[in-house]
């Protein structure tokens, strides 16, 4: 996510600006589907804002209720409905593209056409071409230490967010920070593993003071574990609360006001770039990873397993949380969101396993990290 002037994530100033542009809404409208169901869609519409998803929408700024002039209010509100048509009509096809997922209006982001989701996504997770090639895992030893490396288990049912060592679902709000979510996400498992009580920690203390990240214009997970590496430690949540799903800023690091939780990372650990791989990841703790998320299909998913994205190209980071189905048609992988719990399954997604190449929304990215601790 970005600055206030260019949010990517939750941004109240960009949301502001682009939902009230009618244009954008109506280019592709089926007008005559649309007049026909107008009437409906007023209900729908009014329900909508009712609801959890419509709430936090107008909490954090991603529509615009109709003000000013009656002649004003009526084009916002004929906008609304001409988008909340649109998202439906992209609801219908997401749908038939997966089957064993739903997809639903019931989302925060159901007023906002699919191209300008994709750039409110857009930069939270960097891209650079220089940076992929270049990036190695780090490890104590100075070995250089490959992907052959992670351990292989057996194939089996494995969902972390039983075991007491994954944390409830944060929310990154109006700031590109997925990135140290991620990391921290992965690391409050890994230290919970290590067989200490669960402890959140300071996302916002590796936003402001990782120097070889963006801060709220991205970041890879990796370069926030490697920060808490080499401070060893990171201070708590409690201590060092997160603002910036607020200000859209990282603002300046303030870790020298409070007392980290010592801890040792040993190796930032890279994840071979496989199904199979990640799998066997998985079976040892909860893994970060970078996925593309901007995109229809995460736009308004509600349950249910999606097995196919319009894209494959990085933009969002998330953690992967569990692997199941084993015994049915349909495997997966759990993701563990940062966009709260208003979206998806309590915050939460499921991608399907066993697709080639980039896997499903890219999850077999080149940018797999667990921390070793």
């Amino acid at each position: 996510m970005k600055s206030a002037s260019s949010l990517v994530l939750a941004g109240v100033v960009t949301l502001a600006v682009l939902s009230t542009s009618p244009a954008a809404a109506s280019e592709t409208v089926d007008s005559s589907r649309f007049l026909a169901e107008k009437e409906a869609l007023k209900q729908e519409l009014d329900a909508w804002k009712r609801s959890a998803a419509g709430q936090y929408a107008k909490r954090h700024g991603l529509y615009d209720e109709p003000k000013g002039t009656l002649q004003n209010a009526s084009a916002v509100l004929d906008d609304q409905l001409r988008r909340l048509h649109l998202t439906k009509l992209h609801i219908e096809q997401a749908q038939r593209a997966n089957p064993d997922a739903v997809f639903s209006v019931d989302s925060p982001f159901t007023l906002m056409t699919d191209a300008e989701f994709t750039k409110f996504i857009g930069s939270s997770f960097r891209r650079d071409a220089d940076v992929f090639s270049a990036f190695k895992p780090s490890n104590s030893s100075g070995s250089g230490a490959d992907d052959a490396e992670v351990p292989v288990a057996p194939l089996a049912d494995k969902d972390w967010t039983a075991s007491g060592c994954v944390a409830p679902v944060k929310q990154q709000g109006q700031c590109g920070s997925c990135w140290a979510f991620a990391a921290i996400a992965a690391l409050e498992s890994a230290y919970c593993l290590q067989g200490h009580e669960l402890t959140t920690f300071s996302e916002q203390q590796v936003l402001s003071c990782d120097q070889a990240s963006h801060g709220c214009d991205g970041g890879f997970p990796a370069d926030g574990l490697q920060y808490v590496q080499q401070q060893g430690g990171v201070c708590r949540e409690s201590d060092y609360a997160y603002e910036s799903g607020q200000s859209g800023v990282a603002g300046q690091c303030g870790a020298s006001s409070c007392s980290p939780v010592q801890l040792s990372i040993r190796e930032v650990k890279s994840v071979p770039q496989s199904d199979a791989g990640l799998v066997a990841a998985v079976q040892q703790q909860p893994v970060a990873v970078g996925v593309a998320a901007g995109n229809p299909t995460w736009k308004q998913y509600k349950s249910g397993v999606v097995s196919t994205c319009a894209s494959t190209q990085l933009d969002h980071a998330v953690v992967v949380v569990g692997v199941g189905g084993s015994g049915s048609a349909t495997p997966f992988f759990k993701i563990r969101n940062s966009w709260g719990t208003a979206w998806g399954e309590q915050g939460y997604i499921r991608l399907k396993r066993g697709v080639a190449g980039a896997g499903t929304c890219g999850v077999i990215g080149p940018k797999s990290v667990v921390p070793m601790l």
